[in-house]
């Protein structure tokens, strides 16, 4: 008598998918106006006003501008979302220079051009803009741009699931 023994074993690996991966990953942005640096978009502060809470905003003469972070892993990215600036303690509003930006992703930094979505605006005080990408992007670098004037982000949170290596 032969007698087979087999045996299975099954394991789940469950993903919160609803983290804000971006948080205080490493930022880039082409150009600073002041010290309103990249970092102030993944730092986790969401208020709005900018001189005080500290938001990024690209130089002025800057005409292509853009902010990018580096997940420092490939993510299958969902969606992004920007916080917008809000009304200053001046009580000025330019909430509405958030138009015409571009979210894409990436594999490299030297090539974040897979379009995840698109906001025409104008951007109103404060708002949180929710750009979800069409199909799950595969990418480590998720860059925002337009082709006008300031880019100011209060806050960009990228959500996605890690995409496990094979090796």
């Amino acid at each position: 008598m032969v007698l087979s023994l087999s045996c299975k074993f099954y394991f789940w690996i469950f993903v919160d998918s609803s983290a804000n991966i971006a948080l205080g990953k490493p930022a880039a942005q082409s150009t600073t106006f002041l010290d309103y640096n990249a970092a102030y978009a993944v730092d986790g502060n969401r208020r709005t006003d900018v001189g005080v809470d500290k938001c990024t905003v690209t130089g002025d003469r800057d005409t292509s501008p853009w902010w990018r972070v580096d997940l420092q892993a490939v993510y299958s990215i969902t969606s992004v979302r920007i916080l917008n600036r809000g009304i200053d303690q001046y009580n000025t509003d330019l909430s509405d220079r958030l138009r015409d930006v571009t979210v894409t992703v990436g594999l490299t930094e030297s090539d974040v051009n897979t379009p995840c979505g698109f906001f025409a605006g104008p951007g109103t005080a404060s708002q949180l803009v929710v750009i979800d990408c069409p199909t799950s992007i595969q990418g480590r670098f998720v860059k925002i741009s337009k082709t006008t004037e300031f880019l100011t982000l209060c806050e960009v949170d990228v959500f996605g699931v890690l995409v496990l290596s094979s090796n």
